[in-house]
């Protein structure tokens, strides 16, 4: 595989010659060096030919020198084989950024200790920082031996998925570190990262052109017809609030009206590949996840969009299991070719993108409002480096009117 460094033009000149690959070609010859035993190798090489042409002493560094790569190759070696690994996530489901925990079962059946054993390729994901990169999941300094033992490893996943995405093997380099031997585990339960979600306070206005006697999911309403009265909850406007029966009972009362409810809304994701950073199309998920979070917890009849895939969202925990999952699939860099769906003249829609920024867009369309009129489509801008929780927060507008009432 050729390997080429990119250095500034910044740099000095004895910095791009040491850091230029003029040979990518040669690599596949030389790459066995990339191992520390490789040396070894060679230095045991070399020690030979000092130890025929130049001095004896050369036979005494290679005999040295072929020891600890015999020691540095065999123990690692017959260390993986000798012991039975299984993991386990005690969650099958977990959000990014959220605690978990790992089970870790070793079976050790050789009658000598083992040190050095760690656990790569189930959670080794990390946001792009080259100093994490290497760090493997599980690292484990002393295994008993003859014996079976259970360790539990606290973890935080940082990224959205599927795990585990490669092989899982249990590695060692113990007792010099010159060559790492490999054995795959065959025992892993697999585990779903879904993306962060933030808390948004107060529900949609939007509304549909059934009843509420008709739809799913029973919501006060600001109009319609009166029904009656009732104490304030937490998300009430402050036009719901009765001035009279306020004054007369001594605490805050509103009126119930009858508000058409939405009978079905649109939740278009658009993860196409144009964001410059992976970053960008992670936080456009995660306002995904977080709306729709709060409209399945209000009861609303949802359908989700996202790429080719179209989804009609189940009731209940397993629907919610069905929309995060469905986040949780979308590709690393999003879709290459993804034509967002048309909105329907009948159906509230919520179309969520990017702009050139890198920017989240939220274009709510409501088939309540006069199509004549300029704001029937109504978009909102998240700034990602104004932090996403609090402009969520107060993503809809009746959060506002509830704190004017507080």
């Amino acid at each position: 595989m050729a390997i080429a460094h990119d250095v500034s033009e910044g740099k000095g000149l004895v910095a791009r010659l040491l850091t230029t690959d003029f040979c990518p070609s040669a690599n596949r010859f030389v790459y066995w060096l990339k191992e520390p035993v490789g040396w070894f190798v060679l230095a045991t090489v070399v020690s030979v030919v000092v130890g025929l042409y130049v001095a004896p002493i050369g036979w005494t560094l290679a005999a040295s020198l072929a020891f600890l790569i015999a020691v540095g190759m065999v123990w690692p070696a017959i260390a993986v084989r000798a012991v039975r690994c299984a993991l386990a996530p005690d969650s099958q489901h977990v959000h990014e950024d959220e605690a978990c925990e790992l089970r870790v079962e070793i079976q050790n059946r050789w009658p000598l200790p083992i040190w050095g054993l760690a656990v790569e390729g189930f959670l080794d994901r990390k946001c792009e920082s080259s100093d994490k990169a290497d760090i493997p999941t599980v690292a484990l300094a002393f295994v008993r031996a003859m014996a079976t033992s259970t360790y539990r490893i606290s973890l935080r996943p940082e990224l959205r998925g599927r795990y585990p995405d490669e092989e899982v093997v249990l590695t060692c380099s113990f007792p010099f570190g010159i060559w790492t031997a490999k054995q795959k585990i065959k025992y892993v339960q697999p585990m779903t990262v879904w993306p962060k979600t933030y808390p948004i306070a107060g529900q949609s206005t939007t509304a549909g052109r059934e009843a509420s006697d008709f739809g799913e999911g029973q919501r006060s309403g600001r109009i319609g017809d009166f029904l009656g009265v009732r104490e304030y909850r937490h998300s009430d406007c402050m036009r719901q609030v009765n001035w009279v029966a306020t004054a007369r009972y001594g605490d805050l009362i509103v009126t119930e009206r009858r508000q058409p409810q939405c009978s079905g809304m649109l939740i278009i994701v658009d993860a196409r590949n144009r964001h410059s950073t992976r970053e960008q199309l992670d936080d456009q998920i995660r306002v995904a996840a977080s709306l729709l979070e709060n409209l399945h917890q209000s009861a609303v009849p949802l359908r989700l969009q996202v790429g080719k895939q179209y989804l009609q969202v189940r009731r209940g925990w397993e629907g919610f299991v069905q929309m995060m999952d469905l986040l949780a699939d979308i590709p690393a860099d999003g879709f290459n070719d993804s034509s967002p769906r048309l909105a329907s003249l009948e159906t509230v829609s919520i179309k969520i993108s990017s702009n050139a920024d890198g920017n989240v867009l939220t274009d709510i369309s409501d088939p309540t409002v006069n199509q004549r009129s300029m704001n029937s489509d109504k978009q909102r801008v998240i700034y990602r480096n104004h932090g996403l929780a609090n402009q969520l927060l107060s993503f809809w507008a009746e959060v506002r009117d509830a704190n004017v009432v507080a």
